[in-house]
């Protein structure tokens, strides 16, 4: 424990150093290009494949409307006291990497936040994900972490989902909520006589990559702190053959969009 302690406290160095990218063809099991291998990073959002595959696994009802109760935090669109379906938050979480989404469905999770992490890890476990952790639902603490081996694993397994597919083709998410009558602010507009409350709410955040929507693509999470880096990983179909695209650490936003063009350039010319 210590060890990993100390290795973390130095995971800005690691991932700015040199990032770990890979083009994996997952239908043949071979790396065209990249390595499989490299030192456990922090991850950042891509955390929230993991939130939201921890979600399904359970088999929770999409339909349920949940209400958000904890705090702003960076990222998000959310507030305190509006109320938004389990389906709503996942595609808020897997296209506009919002974090009170991701924490949101976290919270109501059967046995609440800690049980919900506890299952991350025993997911991970179960999918042979033998160097990552998780300690949050979002990707905020540097403590998440994994390896691109490890992620390939994960993305290919939440990719079995039809709401994760379908995330990755959607460009901007246009969410339906509602806000509780304990809201604060809507028992001050009832006060008002003259302002009406709208008969309808809307949440709308863009996705975090252009890559959404693309031909082919089948899952997408991007992700960045100080800790992680620019962060990616893709997986698509072309030519008959299922692939992953994944890139961790990399320096800044330019450097992992010339490290994803060099990637899918490896993989439409094959």
């Amino acid at each position: 424990m210590r060890k990993i302690l100390i290795s973390l406290l130095f995971l800005p160095l690691v991932c700015f150093a040199h990032p770990n990218s890979v083009v994996y063809n997952v239908t043949n099991d071979t790396v065209l290009h990249g390595s499989l291998y490299c030192e456990e990073v922090s991850i950042a959002s891509i955390s929230k494949l993991m939130t939201v595959y921890t979600v399904l696994q359970y088999n929770q009802n999409m339909d349920e409307k949940l209400t958000v109760t904890g705090n702003k935090v960076v990222n998000t669109k959310l507030r305190k006291g509006m109320i938004l379906a389990r389906q709503e938050l996942i595609n808020l979480a897997l296209v506009s990497s919002d974090n009170l989404a991701a924490i949101t469905l976290a919270e109501n999770f059967p046995g609440g936040m800690n049980h919900f992490i506890y299952h991350m890890n025993n997911n991970s476990k179960t999918l042979g994900m033998h160097q990552t952790g998780f300690v949050e639902p979002t990707g905020l603490s540097p403590m998440n972490h994994s390896t691109v081996g490890d992620i390939i694993k994960l993305t290919k397994a939440v990719s079995e989902y039809t709401i994760v597919q379908h995330a990755a083709q959607t460009q901007r998410v246009v969410s339906p909520v509602e806000l509780s009558k304990n809201n604060k602010k809507t028992k001050k507009k009832k006060k008002r006589k003259a302002v009406k409350e709208p008969k309808a709410q809307v949440v709308a955040g863009n996705s975090t990559s252009r890559y959404f929507g693309h031909e082919g693509l089948i899952t997408i999470k991007t992700g960045f702190t100080n800790a992680a880096g620019f962060c990616i990983t893709m997986l698509l179909y072309s030519n008959n053959q299922l692939y992953n695209i994944t890139v961790l650490g990399a320096r800044t936003k330019q450097e992992r969009e010339k490290l994803v063009k060099q990637s899918l350039a490896k993989i439409y010319n094959t």
